[in-house]
């Protein structure tokens, strides 16, 4: 195991005149990006020491990806926050990390500015500082600007800190959906693991240029999008924010060959008016994660592309991949008949997967590997309850067959109805089935008798009307697939279905 420090530097060494980084039409070269990185460590070394953090709260911008390698070679800790977090909660997770600087994206910069008792180094930086922004872009994302601080002309060399993997590279914070935040702490051994298992599964190289518009906080846009083209001496193409529009031009413009996206991603692509125009060939990799994939979206997507959408499971405690499709595969898709769920492939290069608590076929999966942390930052508790003797315990529901891991649900999620368990994930791949239906998430209400029942609540296709007939035509369907038990009480028709800052459809219990 190396650090990324030395990842880094043995890819300048190697492709020296190569793209680095393409941001919109401007690129970067290794050799462009070395001396970046450089001049940002060489200002960032009067407020950082070994060891300590460093917040970056930006969006897919050059920047970050500059920010972070200098961090690295400082020996300082990164720390993603998401720009779409709140100030309550952005303080909070401050408040956590103690950054000694904080590098902020101009629309946040204000909400950090009113933090400033609580001792960081705050530096402002635009999003348009590499690349001007398209109009019509800048004005659906908000984007504003401010005068970089960020120390950008280059610097031939500086001295980077010697360390080892065991050193913690990353603090990532989970998603809270079940309450505070957990900070997961992520050494550079395990950030080079989950890179190092992309890029011999996906055969990475410095052919590739990668589709980088997964969130450079969240842990697939780190190690997926960052981390692992930087080991391969690729290249990463990054728009700032993801627009399905925009992104299908950019893969036609700038050939690119792989990207991981989460399923409404690929949703909004087929939705968009551009998609039959666009030449999307240069692509040789789909894959998805951070939410399940539903048949019917792999077989649309088939039939328009000639490709599956390759399914990957992980978690930011696996430092992003535990299983992945087997590459290439253009075999059937791998879906099973019982659950209704497309598997997340297979166990990846020297992990173990396995199934806890069966009961039947299914139980909690639990992983143990190189990618996985070892522990949560400032946080025993925590750590006791999810990680025992190496294995992580994912709170996934799962099951094995074939070495294929198909995952169902999340333990939380499960629906108790009159004592029979609902996973919200079968019945709304029934709801998919229907043509009508772009988007659905299942839920539940507690009630008096049963003591929760089922609730769906369903995003129509463009052109679909919603109406009672059509609202008592979708139960109907549930009622010829599903037990009576797991077909929804109350389904409802709305305009958007709520969605983290990851782009994961959010499923909250009333």
């Amino acid at each position: 195991m190396i650090t990324q420090v030395e990842v880094f530097e043995n890819a300048v060494t190697q492709g020296r005149d190569l793209p680095a980084l393409k941001y919109f039409d401007r690129s970067i070269s290794y050799a462009e990006l070395e001396a970046l990185v450089n001049g940002v460590a060489a200002q960032l070394s009067a407020f950082v020491d070994f060891g300590d953090t460093v917040a970056l709260c930006t969006q897919n911008i050059p920047q970050f990806v500059i920010a972070e390698y200098a961090t690295w070679k400082l020996g300082g800790v990164v720390v993603p926050l998401s720009p779409a977090l709140r100030e309550r909660e952005l303080s909070r997770q401050i408040e956590h990390c103690k950054p000694k600087v904080v590098v902020a994206q101009a629309e946040n910069a204000g909400v950090f500015e009113r933090m400033q008792n609580a001792r960081f180094e705050l530096i402002k930086t635009d999003a348009n500082t590499f690349f001007r922004i398209p109009q019509n872009l800048a004005s659906k994302w908000g984007t504003t600007s401010v005068k970089e601080e960020l120390y950008l002309k280059g610097k031939k060399s500086f001295c980077a800190e010697r360390y080892d993997s065991e050193q913690p590279a990353l603090i990532v914070y989970t998603s809270g959906t079940t309450g505070v935040p957990k900070g997961a702490l992520i050494k550079h051994k395990n950030l080079y693991a989950g890179s190092w298992i992309y890029k011999e599964w996906f055969r990475f190289s410095r052919d590739d240029c990668v589709l980088a518009v997964a969130p450079f906080f969240h842990i697939t846009g780190l190690v997926f999008h960052i981390a692992t083209p930087i080991l391969s001496c690729s290249s990463l193409f990054m728009m700032n924010r993801f627009d399905a529009d925009a992104v299908l031009e950019a893969i036609e413009k700038h050939k690119t060959t792989v990207t991981m996206l989460t399923a409404t991603a690929y949703t909004a692509m087929l939705n968009s008016p551009d998609f039959e125009k666009r030449d999307l060939s240069s692509m040789r990799l789909w894959s998805s994660g951070g939410m399940p994939v539903s048949r019917a979206l792999e077989e649309r997507w088939r039939s328009k592309t000639g490709k599956w959408i390759h399914v990957a499971w992980g978690l930011t405690e696996t430092t992003s991949p535990a299983t992945l499709w087997p590459y290439p595969y253009d075999d059937k898709l791998p879906y099973d008949e019982q659950t209704r769920c497309v598997s997340t492939g297979k166990a990846v290069y020297f992990t173990r997967v396995e199934v806890l608590n069966k009961e039947g076929e299914l139980g909690e999966l639990v992983v143990q590997g190189p990618q996985v942390i070892e522990r949560y930052y400032n946080n025993e508790q925590e750590t006791a309850k999810s990680i025992v003797h190496g294995w992580l315990h994912t709170g996934d529901l799962g099951k094995i067959v074939d070495g294929w891991v198909f995952v169902v649900d999340r333990l939380k999620d499960i629906i108790n109805v009159s004592g029979f368990k609902v996973w919200p994930r079968e019945v709304e791949e029934v709801l998919y089935e229907n043509e009508e239906v772009e988007e659905v998430v299942v839920s539940s209400k507690p009630d008096e008798y049963s003591g929760e029942r089922v609730v769906a609540y369903v995003k129509l296709k463009k052109g679909c009307e919603p109406s009672e007939a059509l609202a008592l035509k979708l139960v109907e369907e549930c009622r010829k697939k599903l037990a009576p038990y797991k077909v929804p009480k109350e389904l409802s028709f709305v305009e958007e279905i709520p969605k983290t800052e990851s782009g994961k459809i959010l499923r909250l219990k009333k």
